[in-house]
C-alpha cells in the first residue's frame, strides 16, 4: 500500500517545493511581496503570520492542516471573477454549478438574474457574511470551503502540494 507523505508542518528553516506553494498563495493574498525561493525564512513567517491573524487561526507562523487550507481557499477565492446581478458568462455559470453542488436549486444557465442573486443573499446570510447579493473573495471563499469540506484532509491536502505518492 503506498501512503501519501504530508509536508506539514513547515515552518521557519524549511527549505522545500512546498514552501514555494505556500508563498505564491501568500503572494496571491498580498501578503508576501519577496521572491518564491522555496526557502520559509523569516519573511515568510512574517507574512504566514500576518495571513494567520486576518482569517482567525493560531498565529504561530507555522503552516499547519488548518492554514493550508485556508490559504488554499482564500488564494483560489481572489482569483475568482466577483460576480452581482445583470452578468453573464462562464463565470456565473461556474459559480451556479458549484452552489447546486452543495445546495441545488439554480438554473445553471450562466446568468445572473433575480434568483441567483436571492439565493447569494440566503447562502451569504447562512454564513454570516455581509448579505449584498455580490458574490466576491468571501462568498467564493466560503462556497469553495463548503464544496471541499467532505473531501479527507489527506486527500486535500495531497492536492494543495500536489504530494507524489511513494
Amino acid at each position: 500500500m503506498t501512503v501519501a507523505l504530508s509536508p506539514l508542518p513547515l515552518k521557519e528553516g524549511a527549505n522545500n517545493p512546498s514552501v514555494n506553494m505556500i508563498q505564491y498563495f501568500l503572494q496571491t493574498l498580498k501578503f508576501y511581496s519577496e521572491p518564491i525561493d522555496g526557502i520559509f525564512g523569516p519573511k515568510t513567517k512574517e507574512a504566514v503570520l500576518k495571513f494567520q491573524a486576518a482569517n482567525g487561526l493560531v498565529q504561530d507562523g507555522i503552516v499547519g492542516v488548518n492554514t493550508a487550507i485556508s490559504l488554499d481557499n482564500e488564494a483560489w477565492a481572489v482569483q475568482q471573477d466577483i460576480l452581482e446581478e445583470g452578468f453573464a458568462g462562464e463565470g456565473v455559470k461556474a459559480f451556479q454549478e458549484m452552489y447546486n453542488n452543495y445546495f441545488g436549486t439554480l438554473a445553471v444557465d450562466g446568468v445572473f438574474g433575480p434568483q441567483t442573486k436571492a439565493e447569494v443573499i440566503k447562502f451569504q446570510e447562512s454564513q454570516g457574511l455581509i448579505a449584498d447579493g455580490v458574490v466576491g473573495p468571501k462568498t467564493w471563499s466560503s462556497l469553495y470551503s463548503l464544496v471541499n469540506h467532505d473531501i479527507p484532509t489527506e486527500q486535500r491536502i495531497s492536492s494543495i502540494f500536489d504530494v507524489s505518492e511513494c
